[in-house]
This record gives structure tokens, sequence and C-alpha cells, in this order.
């Protein structure tokens, strides 16, 4: 089992550990604009509200998943934090500088609808664009738990979100993508997404998938 799938389940595990299960199975949406408010803090061009860029400062419980580099020196990381004890997974990206190691934005993404946690596993980029791979679940309870993929497209200079689309994976139950660059990569003019998937949640009934998106998020 790979390091990504195991600290999602882990996560579910523990809280399942704590308390009963609620809410209900979500759906596998088709791919679908999400509207782009509220969905990123990130630094903007200077204004009297403006947070400075020194100051910034990552949020407690931060767990890396992945770094990249998205060009002109930065490097892009994601992941997702916690709360105390380590249970309710929201996903983060940051960009840093390679050569001073400023954190340059922060990105604090939202929760997708019908989804219990989520987390930020990859982050690749064309141009002054940032693409996230966000994988979420859709219950506490492990064995009921759907894991939904989802693409958030960033500015690369400032984090500032620009489109979110759920990655449609046909017939799936349940789909996710293995740690490593090479499953979430810009190839000439499309985003690659590959990973696996179940039919139904039977563990043994597993296939592999591979998504081609433009830089709309579009099929």
């Amino acid at each position: 089992m790979n390091r990504i799938h195991y600290l999602g389940i882990f996560a579910l595990c523990s809280l399942s550990c704590a308390c009963s299960a609620g809410g209900s199975e979500a759906a596998n949406s088709g791919i679908a604009a999400e509207p782009l408010a509220s969905a990123a803090t990130a630094i903007t061009p200077p204004r009297s509200n403006t947070v400075k860029v020194a100051s910034l400062k990552l949020p407690a419980n931060f767990t890396s998943y992945a770094s990249e580099s998205i060009g002109k020196n930065i490097l892009c990381h994601v992941g997702a934090v916690t709360g105390d004890d380590g249970m309710n997974q929201k996903p983060i990206a940051y960009a840093e500088s390679v050569q001073s190691k400023q954190v340059l934005w922060v990105a604090r993404l939202n929760l997708p609808p019908d989804t219990f946690q989520s987390r930020a596993t990859h982050c690749t980029s064309s141009g002054d664009t940032t693409f996230v791979l966000l994988q979420s679940d859709t219950q506490s309870e492990q064995t009921l738990s759907q894991t939904l993929l989802r693409v958030v497209k960033l500015d690369t200079q400032t984090g500032t979100l620009q489109t979110q689309r759920n990655v449609d994976v046909p017939k799936a139950y349940s789909a996710w993508v293995n740690e490593g660059a090479s499953h979430f990569q810009w190839q000439g003019n499309a985003l690659v997404v590959s990973g696996n998937y179940r039919l139904s949640s039977d563990n043994d009934n597993q296939a592999q998938f591979t998504v081609h998106l433009n830089s709309n998020l579009n099929p």
C-alpha cells in the first residue's frame, strides 16, 4: 500500500475508533466547475490589508505529501493539516522560494462537497499555472468511505484559485492516485492523471485509469 493511501486510511481508522461514522455516501460526480471564491488564501498585489510575505507561516500540524518544482525557482509543497488529535485532514498547498526558502503564499483549500476530509497529494505546473490534486474521503468509517479526486488550478505567482473540477473516473466507486510525480504531470498540452479505482466496495476488484484534462480542466 502506498504512503498516500495509507495516511488517508490511517486518519479514517483513528476517527472510527473514537466515534461512530456519520453522513451519507457521496456519489462520484462528473466534472463540474465550483465557485472560485474563498477557496484559497494567497498573497496578492500590495494593499493596505495584504498580509506581508515575511509574516506567512505554515499552519500547525501540517503533513507534507509531495514537493515539486513549478518553475521560476519556486517549489510547490502539498499536504494536509489536522486537528491536535491528528484527524480531520484539510488540504494545504504552499509555494517556497528555492533560493531564500521564504514562503511566498499559502493556499488553504476547501473540502470538496459531501466529503469528510481531504488532502493535497500532488502538484505540477504549466506556464503560470499550478495544478494541485486533492484526494478526499466521504465518510469517517473506512469500510463505507469512497475516495474522490479533484484538481485545483492556482496562479503560480500568487496562489490565487482559478478553478477546480472533479476528476470523473467512469463507473468508479472509489478512485485514488499513488504517490509519485509520474501519476500527475503536464505532458504536451494536457494534464495527465493516472491511478487506480474500484468498481464496488470490494477491495479485490481494482483496475487502473488515466484521465487527460486541458488547461481549463476539461477532458
